[in-house]
This record gives C-alpha cells, structure tokens and sequence, in this order.
C-alpha cells in the first residue's frame, strides 16, 4: 500500500526504473503542472472517468472563471489600495502610502481560495499563478514608493500554497491537484 488509501505502490522493473531516472534528470522547469490533469484522465478508463466525472478544463476557460470569481474582487481591492496609497503620496505621507499597500499586500496573502470539486487542481493552479501576478505589481508599488525592504519583508509573508484549497473524492487526483499547486509555486519561485 502507498501513502495515500486506496493506493497500490508497484513493483517496477529495471526497465521502468530507467525511465523514470530519465524523467526526473530533465528540465521540468517550464512544464506547464496542469498537464499532469492531462495525463490522469488519459490513465482513467472510460468508466470510472464517468464515474468521477473527470475531465481536463482548457486554461483559457478556467482563467476566465478565476478573472471573475476570484481576481476581480482583489483588483478592485488592489485599485482601492492604490488610490489611496497616491491620495497619501501626494499630501507627502508616504510612510502612509506604504502602510496602504503593505496592508493590502497582507489580506493578499490571507485571501483563501476553495475548490469544491478541484479535480487536478487546475483552478487552484491558475489562481496562485494569478494572485502572484498580482503580488508583483504589490511589490513593484512598494519599490517605486522607495520601500527598499519590501521584498526582505516579503519573504515573511507570500502568496503561498497553504491559500489554494481543494475537495477531491478521487485520492490520485487530490494528490496531483496538491503537487501541481506546489510545481506551480516553485516554478514562479524561481522564475
């Protein structure tokens, strides 16, 4: 048995272990993770991917679910941030101004985002790639109001995986849905 329930761990051959030894000494690092929701729903035959109802979603409709449900709430947040960060800049307050995005920054990083049926995990995923985008320009603001600690201060406190959450009945797609959170955030890490 694995570490999940209901996981069998296989015996591999030498041959399958060579491929694998292949696979983990490549260059992962611009792999898009949500190609692994791909891979699940090819290994799943086509009666228990009924039954789960388990079917890869196009980035492009899940960013434009993503854009209304979660990133224009925060953008509306991060614009009132913004002017009033500008409103105390231009009355020379800007250990105010700072305060305002630092603020915001904070409740960025407090923002929880619920999946109820996340599948692979590509909702979470596009969240967390977009939330960080966000947090860019978050610090962007910080740097040009001459915060030259921001991103030390940052460090202490990120857009992170611990935000993205999930519900998955299928154990193997809830633990691809938790690593390609953490590909995701590595990846923009070291980007």
């Amino acid at each position: 048995r694995g570490l999940f329930k209901d996981t069998t761990v296989f015996d591999l051959g030498r041959e399958e272990i060579g491929e694998l030894l292949v696979a983990a000494k490549a260059d992962w690092t611009m792999v898009a993770p949500a190609i692994f929701g791909t891979l699940l729903e090819q290994a799943l035959d086509k009666t228990e991917r009924k039954k789960l109802g388990a079917h890869y979603t196009p980035r492009s409709y899940v960013q434009r679910l993503v854009d209304v449900t979660v990133m224009e709430p925060l953008r509306a947040d991060w614009q009132t941030a913004l002017t009033r960060a500008q409103a105390a800049k231009d009355d020379g307050k800007t250990d105010d101004a700072v305060k305002q995005v630092r603020a915001f920054h904070h409740r960025l990083c407090e923002t929880r985002v619920l999946d109820p049926a996340c599948g692979t995990g590509n909702f979470l995923y596009v969240s967390l790639e977009m939330m960080k985008q966000l947090e860019g320009e978050v610090i962007q603001a910080l740097d040009d109001l001459g915060d030259t600690q921001a991103r030390l201060i940052m460090q202490g406190e990120t857009v992170d995986p611990h935000q993205f959450l999930g519900l998955e009945l299928n154990v193997r797609a809830a633990a691809i849905a938790e690593l390609v959170v953490w590909i995701g955030y590595l990846q923009w890490h070291y980007r």
